[in-house]
């Protein structure tokens, strides 16, 4: 005989048990258990909570797009689509860049300054080990960009077009789920397909156009409307960021889109910028004697052949030109014109489709422009992919060969003044010209549209904090266990919702070209200009265009606004200590060469030496050794104009160079083996702003080449002695 212990537990769950082993078999009883295991809103629905969905957001940045080359912003171009936007968003007429794409991209992206995330001027597979972290070519891993911060926010996020972040740090490893377009390069062929490439790898094209139809700019479209409708699929909010690499050189368009704009542009620089004006006047842009239209912008400063003859002189008057030269100019500004009409075409078929989808209302829309219109080399422009004084004259029937399959022409600095209207110079200047951007936001759930334009001054690094405040999201304080440098930009959507902003000041600096925006006042530190440079200030208040420089009025504010650049220079990384000060040395510590004769000693050692071993100062004046293909080169800048002394003979391996200047006399020898001398433009007359920089020359160019240029070897040793002064 078994005895078991009863409980009156055991029997219930007995009883149940047996009641499981029966009706588990029954579909309703499932129907019952999922019912009890899942949320409601899991089989019902959510509750209606009353709060919107975050928005899904668009940055549409153009390259090279002047201040006025949209119609809403007084231009001629054909633009439509993007007018549109901006009569039902917002308008600002103060939004500032960083002078140049690659450091603008990277200052948009992150909500820092430029040299903050790694690349203070450039992008580079090369950087000078001196230089600091400011300039490694790439964006640093401290940095969050703004898809990195969306992520955790729950955004899908999709990258189409131009980088120009380096292609090591490309879309995908910072933070986007989708690419196409180019990491390598700022600017290429349009019509090169196969240089185009879809992330991440291995995913199928989508879009796959016959090498003989391919458009880049076409494309980006394509794709920027292939990643919204994936977004929208996936039923979470998404941020499109949609970098044309139009209307940048090389200036590209199929010949029938440019033919509408030729007569157009026969007309010229001169009337054009005066319409330009006009009409600016008359969209309430321009108000009162605060915005007066400049004269022709000068040329900057640079060999007679890039600048077209007229180095350091204004632009040509229209007029002026014969009428081949006329013809050739304005096919080039033609073409330009077809490519932002083609980035104006994708915008009106991205917002079509935001209506049809019932998207466009909740969709947070940015466009803006990564710098000034590019003055690139002088008013005829350029041929080729060197850049380098080559320009071609094209007549008759090859004029409608500009811009086709394989051409790379720029359009010259007499357009971009004409983009830049009514401003001065153009991008890589921290003048109005260089870094005021056209900047339209557009989101009607989120604010309304205003007449009146948005006056406040603001800059690239405010967009990211702008789109973490639209979309509810936190900037990361630490990011895979490493803490982020602050924020330094600002959320606009107060400022786009008619509220004011704090006031604050804004650096600026690119290759020796400084600048601080204090409230309405300004200081200016040009380059590459025929006068003497120095720190230069505007009220903009009453003269945004910058035509009364009030420095010898105002000589203890010029001192206050120089000394906070200074600070702000050295806080973000612009100004590094170097620890190693034999390899570059600080402005204040560079040998005092103003006026004084110099004895210069390298000693080098590399197989093919090429590059520059020491430089001290710019494109103004200073002086360079350097080697081109092994040859020992001396060059002497003084007025911006170079004498050039090199020997003939190339060198190798271990090699003691000397260098002398005297008021009459240049001569470079290699110990013990040769000597070679020349008449000298005389002693450099005043000390360089740019310190003295030991293999590289990593500001603007000493001598007659491109900067930054660094020493392709070992600097072993050197030593600048300098007289007494006369």
């Amino acid at each position: 005989m078994r005895t078991s212990t009863y409980t009156p537990g055991f029997a219930v769950a007995q009883t149940i048990s047996e009641f499981l082993n029966q009706e588990l078999r029954r579909p309703w009883l499932w129907l019952f258990l999922l019912t009890c295991a899942c949320p409601l809103e899991m089989i019902f629905g959510a509750p209606e909570t009353g709060k919107e969905p975050p928005p899904n957001i668009i940055v549409i940045l153009a390259d090279d797009l002047g201040y006025s080359d949209l119609g809403c912003y007084g231009g001629e171009i054909e633009t439509p689509n993007i007018d549109s936007l901006a009569a039902g968003g917002v308008k600002c007429t103060q939004l500032y860049n960083s002078a140049r794409c690659c450091p603008s991209r990277a200052s948009l992206m992150t909500g820092l300054y430029p040299s903050q995330a790694g690349i203070g001027d450039f992008t580079t597979n090369k950087p000078h080990p001196t230089r600091g972290p400011g300039y490694i070519g790439r964006l640093n891993e401290e940095c969050v960009t703004i898809a990195e911060a969306l992520k955790p926010a729950g955004y899908g996020c999709y990258y189409v077009g131009k980088w120009h972040l380096h292609e090591e740090t490309g879309p995908i490893k910072r933070g986007f789920d989708e690419f196409y377009g180019f990491t390598r390069g700022h600017s290429h062929d349009q019509y090169d397909k196969e240089y185009y490439i879809r992330l991440p790898e291995g995913r199928k094209m989508e879009i796959d156009p016959p090498a003989e139809d391919y458009y880049a700019t076409d494309v980006f479209n394509d794709y920027a409307l292939e990643f919204i409708k994936q977004g929208q699929q996936s039923k979470k909010p998404w941020f499109l960021f949609l970098g044309h690499s139009s209307p940048h050189f090389p200036v590209q368009a199929p010949a029938e889109r440019a033919d509408k704009y030729f007569e157009t542009y026969l007309r010229g620089w001169d009337a054009l910028r005066s319409e330009r004006y006009e009409r600016l006047k008359k969209i309430g842009l321009v108000q009162g004697s605060q915005w007066q239209l400049t004269p022709r912008s000068l040329v900057p400063v640079d060999r007679d052949d890039i600048a077209n003859g007229y180095s350091g002189e204004p632009n040509p008057a229209w007029d002026s030109l014969d009428d081949d030269r006329q013809h050739d100019l304005a096919r080039r500004m033609a073409v330009f014109a077809a490519m932002v009409e083609g980035v104006d075409r994708g915008v009106g078929r991205i917002t079509d489709h935001l209506k049809e989808t019932g998207e466009l209302e909740n969709t947070l829309i940015l466009f803006l422009s990564d710098n000034g219109a590019c003055y690139e080399w002088g008013p005829y422009g350029f041929d080729g992919r060197s850049r380098l004084g080559t320009t071609t004259l094209r007549t008759g029937d090859e004029l409608r060969e500009i811009g086709g399959r394989g051409t790379h022409q720029s359009y010259g600095s007499g357009w971009a003044n004409l983009g830049n209207t009514p401003f001065r110079l153009y991008k890589h200047f921290t003048h109005e010209g260089g870094i005021s951007t056209p900047f339209i936001a557009h989101w009607p759930a989120g604010f309304q549209n205003s007449d009146e334009w948005m006056r406040q001054s603001a800059h690239v690094m405010d967009i990211m904090p702008t789109i973490l405040d639209a979309a509810g999201a936190k900037y990361p304080e630490k990011l895979e266990g490493r803490k982020r440098p602050p924020l330094e930009g600002t959320s606009l959507l107060p400022a786009l919702r008619g509220e004011r902003l704090p006031e604050r000041s804004i650096g600026f600096d690119h290759q020796a070209a400084h600048a601080l925006r204090k409230g309405d006042w300004k200081i200016v530190w040009s380059k590459r200009m025929p006068h003497e440079i120095k720190w230069e200030l505007y009220d903009l208040s009453s003269d945004r265009c910058e035509m009364n420089d009030l420095a010898e009025e105002y000589p203890e504010r010029v001192k206050a606004m120089a000394e906070e650049w200074e600070t702000w220079a050295r806080r973000v990384g612009v100004i590094w200590e170097d620890p190693n000060p034999q390899s570059s040395t600080s402005p204040e510590d560079s040998p005092k060469i103003a006026q004084r004769e110099l004895t210069i000693n390298v000693t080098i050692e590399s197989k093919n030496p090429r590059g520059v071993a020491l430089a001290q100062g710019g494109n103004q004046h200073g002086y360079a050794l350097h080697f081109i293909d092994g040859r020992p080169t001396f060059d002497v800048r003084v007025n911006g104009e170079v004498t050039r002394l090199q020997m003939e003979q190339a060198v190798s391996g271990r090699v003691e160079l000397t260098a002398r200047l005297t008021a009459n006399m240049m001569s470079l020898s290699i110990k013990g083996r040769m000597s070679v001398s020349c008449p000298s433009p005389g002693l450099i007359p005043t000390q360089p702003l740019d310190r003295m920089s030991v293999g590289s020359d990593d500001r603007t160019a000493a001598g007659d080449y491109e900067a930054p240029n660094t020493f392709q070897g070992k600097v072993l040793e050197h030593n600048v002695t300098v007289s007494s002064r006369n």
